[in-house]
């Protein structure tokens, strides 16, 4: 059974009629899923309600000029921030910008440009995504490092064994009892730690 994720668009523009066509463009490059804010405040309300793969902010929007929204949303979500600056304002925003996590693009819009940065940035969050699950994994084997360990030492003080005594008995233990060393640790914690 294949599952197929709907990939998601917070679109945030100042009128229905801007908006418009950067949903088209967004259609057109798979974004289906597409979500619509015309001020700050109710964009800020829809990014912590769900996530959003892409945000893409039209400036100026009704209530500010965007840049800072523009900020604020790749500091407090995962999404890929996208925001549309006029010539005059881009070159001046531009690297400011780009320094805090935010892809700026310059209107007129170039779909072939708006295209690829898009791919790099789906591309970049596959390699975060891996990366992030790595990160993860290696947290977790330093935490199941430390809880063993500490079975080894309570092992070490409440019953004088070695350190080599301590790691053999729990893994024997665990060997007979059919179940993990991080098991087998934790339970040797819950009965001589109080």
């Amino acid at each position: 059974m294949m599952v197929i994720v709907m990939k998601s668009v917070l679109i945030i523009s100042k009128t229905e009629q801007s908006i418009t066509p950067l949903k088209e463009l967004m259609k057109n490059e798979g974004y289906d899923d597409a979500e619509c804010a015309f001020t700050s405040d109710r964009a800020l309300e829809l990014a912590a309600e769900r996530h959003f793969d892409v945000v893409i902010i039209n400036t100026p929007i009704l209530d500010s000029g965007g840049i800072d929204l523009s900020v604020k949303l790749c500091n407090t979500t995962m999404s890929g921030v996208f925001v549309l600056l006029k010539s005059e304002v881009y070159s001046n925003c531009c690297n400011a910008v780009e320094e805090k996590g935010v892809f700026a693009i310059e209107k007129p819009i170039n779909r072939s440009g708006f295209h690829q940065c898009l791919r790099i940035w789906e591309i970049s969050r596959n390699r975060l995504g891996l990366l992030e699950k790595e990160n993860t994994k290696l947290k977790n084997q330093v935490e199941e490092i430390k809880i063993i360990n500490r079975a080894k030492c309570t092992l070490m003080q409440c019953l004088t064994m070695s350190e080599e005594q301590a790691h053999r008995y729990l893994e024997k233990q665990a060997m007979d009892m059919r179940i993990s060393k991080l098991k087998m640790a934790q339970r040797v914690l819950s009965t001589y730690e109080l």
